[in-house]
């Protein structure tokens, strides 16, 4: 080999080496690729999630499935698709099922409904059965919930409906705030003589 192509090498490589180097500086750094292009685009999206939350004493908290994930994480929400809450007592028994269309996740862990919102009770024994409304919001964290739109509440022989709702899922308690009509169900007890 001629010394003018072996020079030639060992340039190329010390040029190759220097540029290297300084990439691997530049990403050590912070600079460059590793920051957050809000551009509209969500930071990730996946399908057919399943998200398992935990009390910081280790129980199960809720568990939150949804068809579509898009998490942005400049705005710090993630957005999801056909989204199935369900909220686990102390004994890991699951006490309410709470689905939408559409849901937003916020970073303060409150998650807001959007369509055909609907919080059925997965226990047997509650008087408070269902409650349906167009949107709702759920503290993730009290598990209060509440709706600013007509909410209907089905119950142990009622049925109520009103324009406003405030509630907490862990007390099972739902209070109608106005223009509230309930309508009783009297079961029909029949005596044999």
């Amino acid at each position: 080999m001629s010394k003018f192509k072996l020079w030639l090498i060992i340039i190329l490589a010390l040029i190759v080496l220097g540029l290297l180097g300084w990439n691997l500086s530049e990403t050590r750094m912070g600079g460059g690729d590793g920051e957050i292009v809000e551009d509209g685009t969500p930071t990730y999206k996946t399908k057919a999630s399943s998200t398992l939350a935990y009390e910081p004493t280790g129980l199960l908290a809720y568990k939150l499935n949804a068809d579509d994930v898009q998490n942005f994480a400049q705005e710090k929400i993630t957005w999801f698709t056909n989204p199935v809450l369900t909220t686990y007592d102390p004994d890991k028994t699951a006490t309410w099922s709470v689905s939408s269309k559409r849901a937003k996740l916020t970073n303060d862990r409150m998650l807001y409904l959007y369509g055909d919102v609907q919080i059925n009770s997965l226990t047997a024994d509650t008087q408070l059965q269902q409650i349906t409304t167009e949107n709702a919001q759920v503290n993730l964290i009290t598990q209060d919930v509440s709706s600013d739109d007509k909410v209907t509440i089905l119950g142990t022989g009622l049925r109520s409906v009103g324009m406003q709702m405030r509630g907490n899922l862990r007390h099972r308690n739902a209070e109608l705030i106005k223009d509230v009509e309930t309508y009783y169900e009297i079961p029909n007890e029949s005596k044999h003589p």
